[in-house]
């Protein structure tokens, strides 16, 4: 009798268990169409596609000023410029003289930016990024921010409304979130980096070892997808799972896992003995069903056991893709010889060195497609603007040199192929800093805007122009009270920005990957019909060769 009433107690709590579960899931919409259309990409996959593409999002947390990182040195826009950032203010920066803009040389035919400005530069802290601008190897996209539909100024002061806004606008938590999501009318759920690897990921990956998305910023919400776990990664490599003991009982190489791997013992203290208890109870769960040990009654359990055998398999994996150390010294030199012998590293470039050496490890992560995710902090400049940007500025350029070196130091290494033409990077950032700024001395900053320009970097990039459209810099009058400090509508929506870098990953020589079509870019962004075609790309948003 006391077996038979613990067996019914424990039917009772593992009903509880699967109807809490269920309910669970029914609430978070678990059928949903990207995981249909993820299982009909993967069942219609006839071959994956032959060469390798990686992009890295570079997330500048804390709203950077665009305003001071891309500078018109002439027109209308260098007109308002001087209205608003005088050279009375700390934050001016000059057209000439000392500490003036590092001029942009555009291309023939100019930078595509008639209207405000002929001549541009970037901040006194970014030669690198001057010279790959010059040298085609980046580019600009001006004024990109979140919207719900296109609006222009009158819209937008119109009272009452008529066009709807993304919700908390000048909010960095919520501006966040709508970048990584790029849904700024919906609750999230995921973000686009996570939808893109959720369509993609049985179709590109058919033999993958490791998540498409891996971050080395922690967890985020660009990499959230409803079938893709983004797999975190820190500066320094995996990290163990903590619990469990080190030495002798790490997990094997990725070549011998599961076959050869010993069973991990626990460290002797909470985090180990907690570790310890849950394996225990869901070992005891087994038992106590007359299971046999491989084999799970309910989600749950499944569940923890897959979650723990993910990340027992990641570890193996990546950690053996990071000992592939041919070329490991070389890429250190190329961020070593970006900031100066004997100069601690950043954390942005630490990020972009583990990027680095997981592209360099591909082929142990066995994913022909790579989303990486990395970030920078500091850019919510209320305050010491003057000196806190310039700094933040000369390690944002000091790391992309680096990063580019580095990418270089890996394709010269293997020995063929190019793998700066296999890589994307862009950033994003909340919002960009009003153009009037707070105050006019040097412990001043500016506040909250809107709309901001972004850096595409990498051999896809069409560089050495500016894209989207640059805002004439204006400062509204009147009944317009949030825009009369610069805070600049968006003329480029973030779908339509993201929406190009996604179709480059979707494509191989120019066009897509078999099986996917601009309908699938629709999928990966629900919004973007209502700012452009989905099934082309704008003439001013074109900053990747891509022919489709």
């Amino acid at each position: 009798m006391k077996n038979q009433k613990h067996q019914d107690h424990f039917d009772t709590r593992r009903n509880f268990l699967c109807r809490s579960a269920c309910a669970s899931m029914g609430f978070t919409g678990v059928v949903n169409t990207l995981a249909h259309l993820r299982l009909v990409q993967s069942a219609m996959a006839q071959a994956a596609p032959a060469d390798y593409k990686a992009m890295v999002c570079l997330f500048l947390y804390g709203g950077n000023d665009s305003n001071n990182t891309l500078i018109p040195l002439d027109g209308v826009a260098r007109t308002n410029y001087e209205s608003a950032r005088p050279v009375s203010s700390a934050v001016h920066i000059p057209a000439s003289g000392t500490g003036a803009a590092l001029p942009l040389t555009p291309p023939a035919g100019g930078f595509g930016q008639s209207a405000a400005a002929t001549q541009f530069g970037v901040h006194p802290a970014m030669p690198n990024t001057q010279a790959a601008f010059n040298n085609g190897d980046l580019a600009f996209v001006a004024n990109v921010g979140t919207l719900v539909q296109p609006i222009d100024r009158a819209q937008y002061i119109a009272v009452p409304r008529l066009v709807p806004t993304p919700p908390q606008l000048f909010s960095h938590s919520d501006q966040q979130l709508q970048w990584q999501s790029s849904l700024p009318d919906r609750p999230f759920q995921n973000g686009w980096g996570g939808r893109t690897a959720d369509l993609l990921q049985g179709l590109v990956n058919p033999n993958s070892n490791v998540s498409m998305n891996i971050s080395i910023a922690g967890q985020n919400s660009f990499q959230v997808g409803t079938n893709t776990v983004q797999y975190a990664v820190s500066t320094s490599g995996v990290t163990g799972l903590a619990g469990y003991n080190t030495g002798t009982n790490t997990y094997a190489a990725a070549a011998t896992y599961p076959s050869t791997v010993a069973l991990p013992t626990y460290v002797a203290n909470d985090a180990g003995r907690t570790l310890k208890a849950l394996d225990t109870i869901t070992k005891l769960t087994r038992m106590q069903l007359g299971e046999a040990g491989s084999h799970y009654q309910h989600h749950l359990e499944e569940g923890y056991n897959d979650i723990m055998k993910r990340a027992r398999d990641n570890e193996a994996f990546v950690g053996t893709a990071l000992t592939v150390t041919a070329t490991t010294a070389a890429i250190d030199t190329a961020f070593t010889n970006a900031f100066g012998a004997g100069v601690a590293l950043p954390d942005v470039a630490n990020q972009l060195k583990m990027v680095a050496r997981l592209i360099m490890g591909r082929s142990t992560l066995g994913n022909n497609r790579q989303i990486f995710f990395v970030s920078m902090g500091g850019f919510d400049t209320h305050q010491n603007q003057p000196a806190d940007h310039a700094k933040l500025m000369g390690d944002l350029d000091k790391a992309l040199k680096g990063f580019r070196d580095a990418i270089d130091a890996i394709t010269a290494a293997e020995g063929s192929g190019n793998l700066w033409n296999d890589t994307l990077l862009f950033t994003n950032s909340d919002f960009t800093r009003t153009l009037q700024p707070n105050g006019s001395d040097a412990t001043n900053g500016t506040d909250h805007g809107w709309g901001g320009h972004q850096i595409v970097m990498g051999g896809p990039v069409i560089g050495q122009r500016i894209y989207g459209s640059f805002p004439d810099l204006a400062r509204a009058t009147g009944q317009d009270v949030d825009s009369n400090r610069g805070r600049w509508i968006p003329t480029t929506a973030v779908d339509q920005f993201a929406s190009v870098a996604a179709k480059w990953f979707m494509s191989e020589g120019g066009i897509y990957v078999s099986g996917l079509t601009s309908a699938d870019v629709g999928t990966i962004f629900p919004n973007l019909g209502r700012f452009q075609s989905v099934s082309s790309i704008p003439s001013n948003l074109g900053f990747v060769d891509f022919a489709v």
